[in-house]
């Protein structure tokens, strides 16, 4: 399989990279303001987290080739393709500097839109699929279209009886994780009924206060073994057991662990929402008055500088039957304004309550600069926060070429 060949960023980019992201990490107690970053800067940085995209990417694609090979030394010719596909996206819908998408094109329309599609709110309540589509492709024309990857042929591995593929699977997997799976079982007895099913979970798994201590529970999955475990050994290293931090709401005394081997991309620090709020409260202040002064008063920023249009709207085409967000790290709005009280029943007088605000909303922005200095700010607090990662990013990169050589080693061999 022929694969696209390894070409780093260039020296002059490198070089400015380093030049631009070490002026930004240069900041000292004397000097705390963060200056908006230069365009090149930016333009850098992307380049180097693309390079670390592609990379990752194709070190991943890799991984069930060095599998094929360690299975076909011992002999296997038919694999379950199954097994060994993997389906990864990068770089879609990244977050970040990769993307050109700031928080106010949530809730702050474009002028030349506004007029037209409002915030967007009544296009979604009108339920056209016609007009959604049209609305998006408007909203996001640049939107990448993920390309749903087929799944492979597998008819091969699935006309072989189930004693060859039970010893397909033991030289992938190992025995430890075949028995964790039961998986001999099953696909001796690929026909077996819910109430069989059922009665063998009965009789393999643990009773439920088995390995539990005062209602503590550990699931623990066994280590890979087999050519799994031979090709994480040679890209990655020893696969380390790691206990996954749970969402709020999981069952006290819950701990779920998992396997870990892959190489890990540096966490980038989070964003410095003071700093983002100090430098654009003129503007913010001015946008506030400005609608006022249209007749949209009563609005309060949220924490992480938004305005909870789609929640007022969602109440006035709604109703009675507006049910609020409910999700892991969302808040309703602390504040919003109350509609107009002479604000008409019927949807198209709601739709024109929409598009006037819309248009008020659209202009404010323009008059005060908003969108500039909201830009601009989250630019310079972004930046700051990948200039004190950015040893990280070039080791984790050189990690990712010293593992994809390693792996095109073993293929050529």
């Amino acid at each position: 399989m022929r694969r696209s060949p390894i070409t780093p960023l260039s020296a002059t980019a490198a070089a400015a990279l380093l030049t631009s992201l070490a002026a930004l990490s240069a900041c000292t107690e004397d000097a705390p303001e963060q200056e908006p970053p230069a365009e090149e800067a930016k333009v850098d940085l992307v380049a180097l987290l693309d390079e670390n995209d592609r990379l990752a990417k194709e070190l991943y694609e890799i991984e069930p080739e060095i599998t094929r090979v360690c299975l076909e030394n011992q002999g296997f010719s038919v694999h379950d393709e199954a097994a060994l596909f993997q389906v990864m996206v990068i770089g879609v819908d990244e977050a970040g500097p990769q993307e050109d998408y700031y928080g106010f094109q949530n809730w702050l329309p474009e002028t030349a839109t506004a007029a037209e599609w409002g915030f967007g709110q009544w296009i979604w309540e009108s339920g056209d699929e016609e007009l959604i589509t049209a609305y998006n492709e408007i909203q996001f024309p640049d939107e990448p279209e993920i390309e749903e990857e087929q799944p492979p042929d597998n008819s091969a591995f699935e006309a072989l009886d189930a004693e060859e593929q039970i010893d397909w699977y033991t030289a992938f997997m190992g025995e430890e994780k075949m028995a964790y799976e039961d998986r001999a079982w099953r696909l001796r007895n690929p026909d077996a009924t819910e109430e069989e099913l059922a009665e063998r979970r009965s009789e393999i798994e643990p009773a439920e206060d088995e390995g539990s201590i005062e209602g503590e529970m550990e699931i623990i999955p066994p280590k890979p073994g087999g050519c799994e475990l031979a090709t994480i050994e040679a890209l990655y290293g020893e696969p380390q057991l790691v206990e996954e931090e749970m969402e709020e709401g999981v069952e006290p005394g819950l701990a779920i662990y998992t396997w870990k081997y892959r190489l890990e991309e540096p966490a980038v620090p989070p964003t410095d929402q003071a700093f983002i709020d100090a430098e654009t409260r003129d503007v913010t202040d001015a946008f506030l008055t400005c609608i006022t002064e249209r007749g949209f008063g009563g609005w309060e920023f949220q924490d992480g500088s938004w305005l909870p249009v789609n929640q007022y709207f969602g109440k006035i085409y709604q109703g009675e039957d507006y049910e609020p967000f409910d999700g892991p790290g969302y808040d309703e709005p602390t504040a919003m304004p109350e509609p107009p009280a002479d604000l008409p029943d019927d949807f198209e007088g709601k739709k024109a309550h929409e598009l006037d605000m819309a248009v008020a909303f659209a202009e404010c922005a323009d008059e005060v600069e908003y969108r500039e200095a909201f830009i601009a700010a989250s630019d310079a607090d972004e930046q700051a926060a990948y200039a004190a990662i950015e040893t990280d990013l070039y080791t984790y990169q050189d990690n990712l070429r010293e593992a994809l050589k390693t792996a095109q080693d073993l293929l050529q061999a």
